[in-house]
Order: C-alpha cells, then structure tokens, then sequence
C-alpha cells in the first residue's frame, strides 16, 4: 500500500497516511517525511501503536535525542521520552495541563531543537487539543520596515521564570511538587536567540520567539522590550496562521520547532491524558 500526504490547512500542516510508524522505515521514506515536514512543518500520522523502543528509533530516523532536564516527566529506562500526564505513572511525576503557553520547545537551550514527535497515548473528551503557529507565515505579515526594526535584534529564553509560574499556578497538584536540583538549576542559563531566525535547510525566515520562554531582548530596556515583543506575540497568535489539532489516541505530531509555536488547550483534569513525547536535537539559531 502506498502513502499520501495531504493538507490540513490552507498554509502549513499536512497529514501522512499509508505509513505505519512502527516499521524499520528506510532512508527513502525517511526523506520523503523530512521533505514534507520541510514544506509542512507539522506532519500528522493517525492510528499508530507504538512502543517506547520504536518511539525512539522513529525519532533518532531524523537526528539525535534531546534529553529534557527536568528528568522529574521523563520514563526512566526511555530518557529520550518526555511524559505530559495528570497522573503521573511509570516513575513520572504527574503534570496539569502542560504547556499550555505558546511555546517553542526549550527555546531555552543554547542549542534548541530541530523538531518534535508526540504521541496519544490518552485523550480526554473534550479539550487538551494542541494549537500550532506558523512562525514563517507570521514573520513575512511584519511590514518592511518592522522587519528592519527586528533584524538583527536578539531576544533572552530562560526556563526557571516559566517553571516557577507554572508550579505556582499548578494548584491541584500541589502535592506532588519538587525542586529542581542544582544541577538541573544550572542547566538553565539564559541565553540569546536572533528574534528573525534563518531555517538552516530551507534559508526560509521566521519569528523565534515565543510567550513561554522568551523574557526580553539584549541590550534594550524592558519596557521597549515588552512593546515590542507582545506586539510579535500578538502579530504571530493570530487566527489566519494557527491549526488545532483534535487529538485521537494512536496520533503521532511531528512538528518543526524551527518555524513554528505551539501551545496545549486545557482540560477537566477528572479526565486522563497522556502524552509522550521525543526531541530531536538541532542546531545553532542564526
């Protein structure tokens, strides 16, 4: 049987049908889906049954792993494999309603990620869906002369201020809090990013920043900073760039983190959701 790729939106997101994720794919199939996450930038797969084991293969198909720090939401025998659940299991810790800010994954990190691959493993019934943003599509909305005005500006990601908030605001589960060691603490540096972005494959341009983790801009003073990043914010959430994906169990997203944004919708936390999800390790942002 062979495979198609399809559209789901009139911009970006495609869906990819005929490929069962579980199969050792070979380096032609594994270009074909790198070319359609490249022209795409999130590819969905419906109605797949995957291990951990082959989670992570599939993943590594397309570079290597990107451990999270916070080792608190990762499976221990798979580190590879961040887990988003309200109930924890499986020596996670459990999380409410994660990521729910638009975000870049780890953003944060002197070398942020390539992409990302999450799979359903449990969806409430209304809900957790996930909104996507095409930061490319965004970024050449800007006027000419706001695009000069950003060119060559550089925009501060740090993780501590998001995970304090978001611990504070976590109030139902208040009893499964923690502290980050040390180590962990020290992980998280802040550090700069150009706000215009170059995609390393494509040359194509976009926003890279995000309401999650970026904090500020260097060398400006934070109430300059502030306007112009919330109107970034504001420009890039607008409806005509967003996809959101109605998540079913055997889903798999694979989304580029180096065009676009993405944030979880909350949910009636009586209900289980379980999410887990591979990073794909990428490179320098210029």
């Amino acid at each position: 049987m062979g495979y198609s790729v399809k559209r789901l939106s009139d911009t970006f997101v495609a869906e990819v049908v005929g490929i069962d994720l579980s199969n050792d794919l070979d380096q032609v199939l594994v270009n074909t889906i790198r070319s359609a996450l490249l022209e795409h930038k999130v590819l969905v797969f419906r109605g797949q049954n995957l291990s951990n084991k082959q989670h992570v293969e599939f993943s590594n198909k397309f570079g290597p792993s990107e451990y999270h720090s916070v080792t608190q939401y990762t499976l221990p025998e798979f580190p590879e494999i961040l887990v988003f659940s309200n109930r924890g299991g499986q020596g996670t810790k459990p999380i409410a309603n994660g990521g729910s800010y638009w975000h870049s994954d780890m953003s944060y990190k002197s070398i942020p990620p390539l992409g990302s691959i999450l799979y359903a493993l449990e969806v409430p019934p209304e809900g957790g869906e996930t909104k996507f943003c095409d930061m490319a599509a965004a970024y050449e909305s800007l006027s000419t002369e706001y695009k000069q005005k950003i060119e060559d500006l550089y925009a501060l990601h740090s993780y501590l201020p998001r995970f304090i908030a978001s611990r504070k605001a976590d109030y139902e589960f208040q009893k499964n809090r923690f502290e980050l060691t040390e180590i962990q603490k020290s992980e998280f540096t802040e550090v700069a990013h150009p706000i215009v972005r170059t995609h390393p494959e494509n040359n194509s341009k976009a926003l890279f920043v995000n309401e999650g983790f970026t904090i500020g801009i260097r060398g400006m003073v934070e109430s300059e900073s502030k306007e112009i990043l919330t109107n970034l914010f504001k420009s890039a959430a607008k409806d005509c760039f967003i996809y959101t994906h109605q998540w079913t169990v055997g889903d798999v997203v694979f989304w580029d983190n180096r065009s676009t944004m993405h944030k979880a919708c909350e949910y009636d936390l009586k209900y289980s959701r379980r999410m887990q999800r591979t990073t794909i390790r990428g490179d320098s942002p210029i």
